[in-house]
């Protein structure tokens, strides 16, 4: 074969292989502009699902929690006033134990304050009788000094009718007659009584211990009333009524801190403190509790750990809130099916409920679900009914 008919066969297969590829080209671009083409729809906006619950505003008080220690309205050390030996020690002389004012505690040796006041009743009886003789003898001056009928000046006249006499017999009468009270007191300060009704914090005395005026024998506690220093934030002092003349302080339900029952001890705010706690610079308010006054709880101990709640000033005309139905300043409200972030004005919060003076109206719904991305106006729906709806009559019962 020649080479000339040989480049002319391959040049005839490269035209031929040009010819497919370029067919195929143009009828890939003619299935292309050919092809049909699918509409795009915007995506259809889905209400959210939410719970709502309708306000209503109303008059509410305000109440505050706080903790605080019990203790007594008044505690003394016990102490003798005299010296002597403890002889006996009452049976309610016990820590822990209730008393009643007036009753013995401890008694002393009482023997040597009995000998001194027999001495000084003799010493009395002594001095009396001297005083009464120098009474006679006053007489007896006076009838001498008229039958002489001396001329003499005062000096010399009350020498003559014995009157320094007579004056020392009465001073030693009334020393005699301070001897014999002073006797006494000391006698009956053998016997220590109880000042108050109480109960017995601490007792440091034994039976056959000697003991002088400085000795201490015991602490006792009044037990008529508690009182309560409440910590609480100064912020919240305004809620709380503090007395003032005839008006009354707040009124407090004490329970134990770690209780869980529903009933307390109720009493009263008494003042407010000068000072304040070095932790967390919170105000101090004193709070009295008579002691017993629900004599169905357990009664409150002394240094036990106590929770206090005040009900404070009553705010009118406000909406109550769960907590968790406010986020920061604003409450959701379901305003024809979108959802309105509305701003509010919270007058008082607490870790239980808010109480919202400004920005809500009676009757209108706010949602309490958590949204995790709320947006202003977006579409919301509940599963309650409209408020068109009717609902159907209950059929009526038989009798």
């Amino acid at each position: 074969m020649s080479d000339q008919s040989f480049f002319k066969r391959k040049w005839v297969q490269i035209g031929l292989a040009i010819g497919v590829v370029a067919l195929g080209v143009i009828g890939s671009e003619v299935l292309v502009a050919t092809a049909p083409t699918a509409s795009r729809k915007p995506p259809e906006k889905v209400a959210r699902l939410v719970t709502t619950e309708p306000v209503k505003a109303g008059d509410y008080t305000v109440s505050l929690l706080g903790y605080g220690v019990v203790e007594p309205e008044q505690q003394i050390t016990l102490q003798a006033r005299v010296s002597g030996t403890v002889q006996s020690i009452g049976p309610k002389f016990v820590p822990g134990a209730s008393f009643k004012k007036g009753e013995v505690l401890v008694q002393l040796d009482n023997t040597d304050y009995r000998i001194e006041l027999q001495t000084a009743q003799a010493a009395l009886a002594q001095a009396q009788s001297t005083l009464t003789s120098e009474l006679g003898n006053q007489v007896v001056a006076q009838s001498d000094f008229e039958l002489l009928g001396l001329n003499v000046d005062e000096r010399e006249r009350a020498l003559i009718l014995r009157k320094p006499q007579l004056e020392a017999a009465k001073a030693t009468v009334q020393s005699a007659q301070a001897g014999v009270e002073r006797a006494k007191v000391n006698l009956e300060r053998t016997i220590l009584r109880a000042p108050f009704d109480g109960v017995v914090v601490s007792r440091e005395a034994s039976v056959g211990a000697q003991v002088s005026a400085t000795t201490a024998l015991g602490v006792l506690a009044s037990s008529e009333a508690y009182w309560i220093s409440v910590a609480v934030p100064q912020a919240d002092l305004k809620w709380i009524k503090f007395p003032e003349g005839k008006q009354a302080g707040s009124t407090v339900c004490v329970s134990d801190a770690s209780s869980r029952e529903d009933g307390c001890h109720k009493g009263t705010v008494l003042n407010l403190q000068t000072s304040v706690q070095d932790n967390g610079r919170q105000a101090q308010v004193l709070v009295e509790v008579p002691r017993n006054n629900n004599k169905n709880l357990q009664p409150l101990l002394l240094a036990q750990y106590v929770k206090v709640r005040f009900d404070g000033i009553e705010l009118r005309n406000v909406f109550k809130l769960a907590p968790s139905s406010v986020h920061d300043n604003t409450v959701w409200v379901n305003d024809n099916g979108e959802l309105d972030i509305r701003p509010v004005n919270i007058a008082f919060r607490s870790a239980e409920y808010v109480l919202i003076d400004r920005g809500l109206n009676n009757g209108e719904s706010i949602v309490t679900s958590n949204l995790g991305s709320p947006v202003n106006r977006m579409a919301i729906r509940t599963n309650e009914p409209p408020n068109n709806a009717t609902t159907p009559a209950p059929a009526a019962v038989k009798p």
